[in-house]
């Protein structure tokens, strides 16, 4: 017991002891009130911080509200002694310190003309190096640069709280700038800088508008969470390497207006209450607005973008302007999970051109976001855009489709939720080959050109090459000529425009080959196989009806004759003797694609081999399907023109 009491007691003395100290070294200081005695001191008595000499101004206050006082007169004139002295860089560190009045950055440093032969020799030659190279040195009028400041060392401004005003205009900052958790309370004006190192501006607060308009940043930016609560006016300026504007806060306008990003700029998870504008900007690499809040227009003007462009997750409440934007072939806009939020939400854009750079990653999740674009590009009248979105909308069904039929468990396949799938697969994919889903018209009349072309000669060679007969019937050398010819020629061009009109142009033509090419040729080659065995072997196979002489609308036409004698009689044998002949088979084959022609051109009904007409109902029934297809596209792709079909 008595053991045990000691052993209490002396712990008790031991904490009574040291804890004091230890909460002394915790405990933070408040500032105290910086003199000139202080300062004189500070300057005399340099530390070493980040490897270079600091005068350690931490931990002060610092009273420049009296323009006209002693001290503010000696502040920087004391600083500069010491900086304008020395061989080498001198950092200065303000952190934890409160700055009181009108702080001139820009007069803490060396004030130099540049230009070869006219940088001060206090300069070192890599100094001078990183100078020029900054600051360009010649000029179209050989005349020298204007005076500016140049501050040799690093700038620390951790925590540091600025009651007044801070200038830093016209300078050049060689090494880097911290300033993590500062408070600006008053303007900031760091307008036509040069940032030469990483500035950190973290979790930054400026309570009045920040000027950085006509700068240029040479290396990394961070003004991650940072909080403008004025207006943010970054115009003009270029920035070269990665910048991060991450969770940041725009209270008023935030002005990007021609700004250059050669490299990622990132705004992501950044609100901007008030518009934003990047009118005229150059992007070479992208620009990340993932989860950000645009609760105002969001200007992309005349931009150049050469990257991605990030809108994933992010919140728009009103318009993103795209309009007479350039985009590279590297450009994109993502806009997976965008959310439009407010009915005056909407993009606007170059019609024909917005439409193909906005895309999301997959369906599921994105059902709504691809609605809206497509309901806000249809209210804008610019189809095209609308159409293009919707093609993206089904592609990623087929997609979403494929992964459901070939990642089901081998138990669950031949059920009915799984065969149920094969079809819409089928009908999606032949929709989205042969015409885009219903948004390409150019790709679609290509499709009707082949059709037309291919069974023309097909038409042509059964009935006027027979030459297994008593008198062989056989095709003089012009009509030869011209039928392939035309053949060739409307074949090859509707060829080049499929691979013009889609970017899957090998997969297109080979869906058209398997329906136009298997069938026909089966029947062709049984209908020279069997020979010819009936009746009227020496007329032609094909009608027309003689009354008319007119182009007609065919859409209700059967390609046999009717029954009725009074009609039957109009119908007479094509001309064989005729030079143009050939242009009949053309005719036919049109009428059964387009369901339109120039003569209404139909198969006898009499000592007619099935085959022959198998093989026209064949392409009469295929022509029916692209009827649809075509007038469905049709009403799709011009406006209007679904109410004009319906009447």
């Amino acid at each position: 017991m008595a053991k045990a009491l000691t052993t209490a007691i002396v712990t008790f003395a031991l904490i009574l002891l040291f804890v004091p100290s230890l909460l002394a070294d915790v405990i933070i200081e408040p500032p105290s009130d910086l003199t000139l005695e202080i300062l004189q001191t500070k300057t005399t008595s340099l530390i070493q911080q980040a490897g270079r000499a600091t005068i350690d101004l931490s931990n002060h206050t610092i009273d420049l509200s009296a323009a006209e006082s002693e001290f503010n007169q000696q502040f920087y004139q004391e600083i500069n002694n010491v900086i304008s002295h020395a061989n080498n860089a001198i950092n200065i560190n303000f952190d934890n310190s409160t700055i009181k009045g009108y702080f001139q950055l820009s007069q803490l440093g060396i004030t130099s003309s540049l230009g070869e032969g006219i940088l001060p020799s206090l300069f070192t030659d890599a100094e001078k190096t990183q100078i020029n190279q900054y600051y360009p040195v010649t000029n179209a009028n050989n005349r020298l640069r204007p005076k500016i400041n140049i501050f040799r060392g690093s700038l620390f401004l951790n925590n540091t709280i600025f009651t007044g005003k801070v200038d830093a205009e016209n300078s050049m900052f060689l090494q880097s700038i911290s300033a993590v958790d500062a408070k600006f309370q008053g303007d900031t004006n760091f307008k036509q800088v040069f940032f030469g190192r990483n500035i950190d501006f973290s979790n930054v607060t400026f309570e009045q508008n920040a000027n950085f308009s006509e700068s240029h940043f040479f290396a990394q930016v961070s003004l991650k969470q940072a909080q403008f609560k004025g207006i943010a006016d970054f115009s003009h300026s270029q920035f070269e390497a990665l910048t991060v504007f991450n969770e940041a806060l725009f209270a008023q306008i935030a002005d990007f207006t021609r700004c250059v990003f050669l490299q990622l700029v990132d705004f992501s998870q950044a609100r901007f209450s008030d518009r934003l504008i990047f009118a005229k900007c150059k992007f070479l690499d992208s620009i990340s607005l993932i989860n950000s809040s645009l609760e105002k227009t969001v200007t992309f003007r005349d931009i150049y973008l050469n990257s991605r462009l990030n809108l994933e997750d992010a919140h728009i409440l009103n318009r993103l302007d795209f309009s007479n934007a350039f985009f590279t072939a590297n450009a994109d806009l993502n806009v997976s999970k965008l959310a439009f939020e407010g009915t005056e939400a909407n993009i606007i854009g170059q019609p024909g051109v917005i439409g193909k750079l906005l895309h999301v990653n997959r369906l599921t999740g994105n059902e709504t976001i691809l609605r809206n674009l497509i309901r806000n590009f249809r209210s804008l009248e610019q189809i095209v855009d609308a159409n293009s979105l919707e093609y993206q909308q089904q592609q990623l069904r087929v997609t979403q489709i494929s992964d459901r039929l070939s990642k089901t468990s081998w138990r669950k396949i031949f059920t009915w939720s799984w065969i149920s799938l094969i079809p819409q697969w089928i009908c999606l994919n032949l929709l989205l080959l042969l015409g885009d889903y219903g948004t390409n018209i150019n790709l679609l009349f290509s499709i009707g050109l082949i059709n037309t072309a291919w069974f023309s000669i097909l038409f042509w060679l059964i009935d006027r090459y027979r030459p297994h007969i008593s008198q062989p019937i056989i095709p003089n050398q012009l009509e030869i000529i011209w039928m392939l010819s035309s053949y060739i020629s409307l074949t090859l061009i509707s060829i080049f425009n499929i691979f013009i009109a889609t970017n899957r142009p090998w997969q297109t033509l080979v869906t058209i080959a398997i329906f136009i090419i298997p069938v026909p040729i089966l029947i062709a080659f049984r209908i020279y196989q069997r020979g010819r065995y009936h009746q009227l072997l020496n007329q032609s196979y094909f009608v027309e009806n003689g009354a008319l002489r007119e182009f007609r609308l065919l859409l209700g036409r059967l390609p046999i004759m009717p029954r009725f004698d009074f009609f039957r009689d109009r119908y007479l044998p094509i001309l064989w003797t005729k030079r143009w002949n050939w242009l009949n088979y053309y005719n036919l084959s049109l009428n059964n694609t387009f369901k339109i022609g120039f003569i209404d051109i139909r198969i006898r009904d009499r000592h007619l081999p099935g085959l022959i007409a198998t093989l026209v109902w064949y392409q009469w029934s295929l022509g029916v399907l692209y009827v649809i297809l075509l007038l469905w596209t049709l009403s799709r792709t011009i406006p209007g023109l679904n109410l004009l079909i319906y009447f």
